[in-house]
């Protein structure tokens, strides 16, 4: 009949550092995951602002030519007006196409700014959940209570707001009634 020993502490303190090693191991592999994610997506933000430097850069080149078309006159020169999908651009569809393309750089623009506050915003409420973990007492404890203080959010204290009548007068809930 096999042995069962008298303290578990024993055969399961290798099992216990082997775990405690394997946690390290993984905590620091998920450390340098997030670094790499979190370089990436800076890089790709570089990237997409510097698109939009570019597509401003192509605008301002764009509305140059479209100005200096306006200067040339007859055999003196020739600017080579900008052209979109092979046809000359008169001056009127140019300009247009100048006020859309600089819009489109705005927005461009505002897009990695909004996703890089979102980031921001998600990474701040992260370390404030984390913050707040040591925060909240013990469920129960005290007391006997399930109940933690100070951490309700129905309005009215919870399940004293409900109210039962007859069936006839119907039933009040927080200021609905119902006919039930």
């Amino acid at each position: 009949m096999p042995r069962i020993p008298d303290t578990p502490e024993i055969t399961s303190a290798p099992a216990f550092d082997e775990l405690v090693a394997r946690a390290r191991d993984y905590d620091e592999a998920r450390q340098r995951a997030t670094g790499v994610h979190r370089d990436r997506t800076l890089a790709i933000d570089e990237e997409r602002l510097a698109d939009c430097d570019y597509h401003e850069a192509s605008n301002d080149r764009f509305a140059a030519n479209l100005t200096a078309d306006d200067r040339t006159m007859g055999f003196t020169g020739t600017t080579e007006a900008p052209r979109i999908d092979g046809e000359p651009v008169d001056q009127k569809t140019g300009w247009a196409n100048h006020r859309y393309q600089g819009l489109l750089v705005d927005r461009k623009r505002l897009d990695v700014l909004c996703d890089r506050a979102d980031r921001e915003l998600d990474e701040a409420h992260g370390a404030l959940l984390a913050a707040t973990e040591g925060l909240m007492p013990e469920v129960g404890e005290g007391d006997g209570s399930d109940r933690v203080e100070g951490f309700d959010l129905v309005v009215g204290g919870g399940g004293d707001s409900v109210t039962s009548k007859s069936d006839e007068e119907g039933v009040h809930l927080g200021g609905a009634i119902s006919a039930a």
